[in-house]
């Protein structure tokens, strides 16, 4: 483009020669320039920039569009330089202009300055199963705790927590969540973070003490004799026993005295709560019962004394038999009288006597004396172990230590009387407690594998809610169904009754229903389980489990305290179990210690 110089000032001194100098003022010389060419003609301004080019006679003015600057018109504006151009979050420079953009998550308004957020959970694909959340210039795909947002399945997938190693000991995955577990049968529960294990303490003290002077009958679940004795003599020699007896076993034996199975010899029992002799003379066996009931937990003094061709058997001074009897009961053998004495059990099986009957008996002696001043070597043994001795004072129950247990074989089936087929089944349970910890296990049924079927017990905690509460938990397999508050360390009995069936699951405490832990499908489907279990064997377990995975159930540990249960309407004497641990007394328990 030609500058203005290159055509104007050849042009005006061709003026300035023609008409003079302008100082001059020559009207002529101002009509000459006058005449000169227009100044915007060719245009010097930036065409893009410049809105007129303005001649100015001799010289030219551009004057400038918007976003324009400059005597040409040439230089861009920077909106953006001054207050971001008026955008509320991007401005963009262009020659000559300017525009608005937003960040993403937002949309521009139509004042073309400000940006709106974007709704993107309108889109109901945007987290495909997971929950939206909206959140400004953005959004959230949100997942039920325990669970984490996958974007390449677009849905919620288990957070796998053991993982993570939350759990000290055992930690059990489960969807959305996770629980851990203690070694119960070793004495161990989980501590107040839910998360560590702590050792089972006894909140409730019972009065335990043992008298040094006294001899536990129960001790011997194989039903073998706690003592056994062997008297000889040169002379012909008669049985004289005296000792102090308290029980409140319904049934059991106290002694033994004679030869061997086949000869001759006496059995003193105690049958529906009263005494019962079992004779046995040259062959011929008799049976005889009489006297007041002795189960009633309170001493009484018992003698036997053998008269020529009688026994005398005595309570409290008063004969209660007189059995005429054909012999002596010390047998004479190479040339002494030999007298075999048994306490606590016989010298064989219980099918061997006259009238058979369960030879446990859970029953304490003190003060005896057979033949007289023949105990010193029994009485030194007694005092040396412990396990031998009784508890000085009892109550009526079952006392479990928190180290054993007890199992039976019991059937659920239950017959239909129109058919005379198997073809439901049931269990109901009321359990009789005065706990001595927090956490055990009442009542159990273990199917084939070790798994355990349904169990009732007592805990500390709340799983699935994470906190520490006394609780009675009903649970099949590992899954709890029904759940209930109690005062489990108050020192007092408390009733728990529960009922099973093929379409229901209750659980009291006290007459007060626990409330349900799983949905009616949820329900269903563990009562199903249990009924699969329930159609083959199981066995029931008082007082604790064998030894499972301790993720078999919520609660593994063994029970502590003392405990009566009857199961579907019977009650359970354990005395009749397949099995009892030696440490559990059948028929007594030791009171709760008075509050200092």
């Amino acid at each position: 483009m030609a500058r203005p110089q290159e055509y104007f000032y050849p042009r005006y001194l061709e003026c300035i020669n023609k008409h003079g100098s302008p100082y001059q003022k020559n009207p002529a010389f101002v009509t000459c320039v006058q005449k000169l060419p227009d100044q915007c003609s060719p245009d010097p301004c930036n065409k893009k920039g410049t809105h007129v080019c303005q001649d100015l006679m001799g010289n030219f003015y551009c004057q400038c569009r918007d976003g324009w600057a400059g005597r040409l018109c040439d230089r861009d504006v920077n909106e953006c330089s001054q207050e971001n151009g008026g955008c509320s979050q991007i401005c963009y420079n262009q020659p000559g202009s300017f525009q608005c953009a937003c960040h993403g998550g937002y949309m521009l308004s139509p004042d073309s300055r400000t940006c709106l957020d974007v709704d993107e959970c309108v889109d109901a694909g945007a987290c495909g199963a997971a929950r939206c959340q909206n959140l400004p210039g953005s959004y959230s795909c949100v997942c039920d705790e325990g669970y984490v947002f996958s974007s390449q399945e677009k849905g919620c997938q288990d957070t796998d927590e053991c993982m993570e190693e939350r759990c000290e000991q055992v930690c059990a995955n489960s969807p959305g969540s996770y629980t851990c577990y203690c070694d119960g049968r070793g004495g161990l529960k989980l501590s107040q973070d839910m998360s560590t294990c702590e050792d089972i303490l006894p909140c409730v003290p019972f009065n335990v003490a043992k008298s040094v002077n006294s001899l536990y009958l129960g001790r011997m679940f194989s039903a073998m004799p706690v003592i056994k004795l062997l008297f000889k003599r040169l002379q012909p020699t008669r049985l004289v026993a005296e000792f102090d007896f308290r029980t409140f076993d319904p049934e059991g034996i106290l002694f033994f005295a004679g030869g061997h199975r086949d000869s001759t010899w006496i059995v003193l029992g105690l049958r529906a709560g009263r005494l019962e002799l079992q004779l046995r003379y040259q062959g011929v066996g008799r049976v005889t019962s009489s006297g007041p009931v002795i189960n009633h937990g309170s001493w009484q003094t018992i003698s036997v004394e053998e008269l020529e061709r009688n026994l005398v058997i005595k309570v409290n001074k008063d004969a209660v038999m007189k059995i005429a009897v054909a012999g002596d009961l010390f047998q004479l053998d190479r040339g002494l009288y030999h007298l075999n004495l048994t306490v606590g059990g016989i010298p064989f099986q219980e099918k061997d006597l006259v009238h058979p009957m369960n030879p446990r008996l859970d029953g304490c002696l003190k003060s005896w004396h057979w033949l007289d001043g023949e105990d010193t070597a029994v009485q030194e043994t007694v005092k040396a172990n412990v396990k031998m001795q009784c508890f000085s004072v009892t109550e009526r129950g079952s006392f479990f230590p928190g180290s054993g247990f007890a199992f039976f074989h019991l059937d659920y089936a239950r017959t239909s009387p129109a058919g005379g087929m198997k073809t439901t089944w049931a269990v109901e349970a009321v359990a009789r407690v005065r706990p001595a910890a927090d956490t055990g296990v009442l009542l159990a049924l273990v199917g084939d594998h070790q798994a355990v079927a349904l169990s009732v017990a007592l805990v500390d905690y709340h799983s699935t809610k994470k906190l520490k509460k006394q609780l009675v938990v009903l649970a099949v397999e590992g899954v709890t169904l029904v759940l209930m508050e109690i005062k489990v360390c108050d020192g007092q009995e408390h009733v728990v009754t529960i009922s099973v069936n093929k379409d229901r699951a209750t659980l009291e405490v006290d007459g007060t229903q626990g409330q349900s832990e799983v949905s009616p499908a949820g329900l269903q489907e563990q009562l199903a389980i249990l009924g699969r279990h329930l159609e083959g064997s199981v066995l029931t377990f008082i007082g604790g489990l064998p030894d499972v995975p301790v993720t078999s159930a919520p609660v593994t540990a063994f029970f502590r305290g003392c405990m009566t249960l009857e199961v579907n309407r019977k009650a359970l004497d354990l005395d009749e179990a397949a099995y009892k641990h030696s440490d559990i007394t059948s028929h007594s328990c030791p009171p709760v210690e008075p509050a200092a």
